[in-house]
This record gives structure tokens, C-alpha cells and sequence, in this order.
């Protein structure tokens, strides 16, 4: 029997990468316009974020066009990004999601609708993470993430971008899974620690050349759950590269941020930056 099981695991078939995502284009729109890619958590699927936060809806309403790609399925059948040592890829799979990222916005550029120099990531937990890795690694090709209960990388003096692309980290001081103050995801401690949101955004602002602390800007409500404007703005200060913003959500929880309102809060964030010129 144990053989048997060995050589139905030696001749099973390679898990298949993930197929390229559909790119959503709204038609009512002439473009140029934004691509934002919109990467789920853990467990989650492209599909369930595109449902979830209506972004069919905005994407016409607003004037972006999407990609809300899948992950690939770990032993467990979750669907997971490759981003960092602490998150997610806990069964050690072979699977490069920096370079199937690439791919994947490489082919949606050859659309004549979409901007170039508008690109975007919105990741939400493991996706977060993806996100700051994917900022390290691509570069230039963005202009901008947003990472939702997310975490920079383990090891921030590896982070070589040939340009910081805009950085804001959106995170509940209330985070019981990926700690606003750092510290093991699922308070886990045989995984490798992740570091707190405040040293995530201190690290990118070292990148984008921010020579003073950062300081309170402004309030939003992205959290229903929530009354009033329960989410404070941090932004980097003189900062020669692009900007660099916490937006710390009082309360909530892990999900806190996760909404059809915190969508309409990154397209003004996103307007905003495109309205300022590109970091050399």
C-alpha cells in the first residue's frame, strides 16, 4: 500500500499554474485608463474579491479596467500567493507569482485602453503581501499599491526597486491575524515573524527618501462596521521618490478596510497620484 501511495504521488499530475486572468475593460470609457489588480487573501479567489466589492460596477462607473487574478491551491485546497517567508506559501510549492504578476500585466498593457504608467495593485491580507514583495521586485512597471492588512517583507534591506512606486499599507490596529505591531501570522510561532505596519511603511519611506516622520494628514471612513471616520491618515514627509501612507483603522478587525468604501477611497488616492508626476 505504501508504495502503491508513492507512486500515485510520483505519477500524479503537476498541480496547473494558474490561468491568466480576464482583463475587464470597461466599453463605455475612451482611455487611457488605470489598470488595478486586485489580489485576494488567503483562501480566497478573484472572484469572490470582483463579487464582493462590486468592482464591475466601479470599474464602469469609475473608469478603470481590472484583472482579479486566482492563486495557486496548496495541499489544502486554499488558494495562495507566493509572497514572503511568513506568508503563504506554507506547503513550499513551486510557484514564482512576481513573474506570472509580470506576465500577467504585460499582456493586459497590449490593450490600447490601458496606461502604462497608471499601473496598480490592491491586495487584500496574503494578497497585501504579494503586493510589497511585488514593489520590491517590479518596480517602475507600478505606480502605486495598496495593501490591505498586509505586511512588507522579512527582510527590508533586500528591497531593491529601481524606483518606489507609491506605498499605502491599510491595517486595523485591532489585527488579530496579521498584527498591526508585528509578530507571527495566526500568532503562529513556528512561522517566520512579519513585520509590524508602522515598519513596513518606515522601511518604503527609507526608499522614497522621506527625511522626516511622517504625520497625521487626514481622516476616512473605510469601515461601515464603524461609526464615523475611524481611519487616520499617516503620510511620509519630504519625501524625494513617491508617497508613502499608513492608514491606520481604529477597531475593526482583520477585514476592516476590505469594503465598497475603501474602494472608492484608493480611486481618489489613485486620481490624487495621478494627477502628480511620476517619481524619477
Amino acid at each position: 500500500m505504501l508504495e502503491q501511495a508513492r507512486r500515485d504521488v510520483e505519477q500524479a499530475p503537476p498541480e496547473p499554474k494558474p490561468s491568466g486572468p480576464a482583463l475587464q475593460v470597461p466599453a463605455n470609457v475612451p482611455g487611457p485608463m488605470p489598470l488595478i489588480v486586485f489580489l485576494h487573501g488567503l483562501g480566497g479567489s478573484g472572484g469572490e474579491l470582483s463579487s464582493g466589492l462590486h468592482l464591475m460596477e466601479f470599474s464602469q462607473g469609475l473608469g478603470f479596467a481590472f484583472l482579479a487574478p486566482d492563486g495557486m491551491l496548496d495541499n489544502s485546497q486554499r488558494r495562495f500567493w507566493n509572497a514572503t517567508q511568513s506568508c503563504c506559501n506554507f506547503d513550499h510549492l513551486q510557484v514564482d507569482h512576481i513573474e506570472l504578476l509580470r506576465g500577467w500585466i504585460n499582456d493586459a498593457l497590449k490593450s490600447p485602453k490601458i496606461d502604462p504608467t497608471r499601473v496598480y495593485l490592491v491586495g487584500y491580507s496574503n494578497g497585501g503581501f504579494l503586493a510589497h514583495r511585488a514593489a520590491c521586485e517590479l518596480g517602475s512597471r507600478l505606480r502605486g499599491i495598496f495593501s490591505i492588512g498586509g505586511a512588507g517583507i522579512n527582510q527590508p534591506r533586500s528591497c531593491h526597486p529601481d524606483q518606489a512606486p507609491n506605498i499605502v499599507e491599510i491595517h486595523s490596529d485591532d489585527d488579530a491575524i496579521v498584527s498591526f505591531e508585528g509578530g507571527y501570522l495566526f500568532a503562529d510561532r513556528s512561522r517566520p515573524k512579519h513585520p509590524s505596519a508602522e515598519a513596513t511603511v518606515k522601511a518604503w519611506r527609507k526608499l522614497s527618501g522621506c527625511s522626516e516622520p511622517a504625520v497625521a494628514t487626514r481622516d476616512l471612513d473605510l469601515d461601515p462596521r464603524i461609526p464615523g471616520a475611524e481611519t487616520q491618515v499617516w503620510s511620509g514627509q519630504g519625501c524625494t521618490g513617491n508617497s508613502v501612507e499608513l492608514w491606520r483603522i481604529r477597531g475593526g478587525n482583520h477585514g476592516s478596510g476590505l469594503s465598497r468604501l475603501s474602494v472608492l477611497a484608493i480611486w481618489d488616492a489613485i486620481q490624487a497620484q495621478s494627477r502628480a508626476p511620476a517619481a524619477l
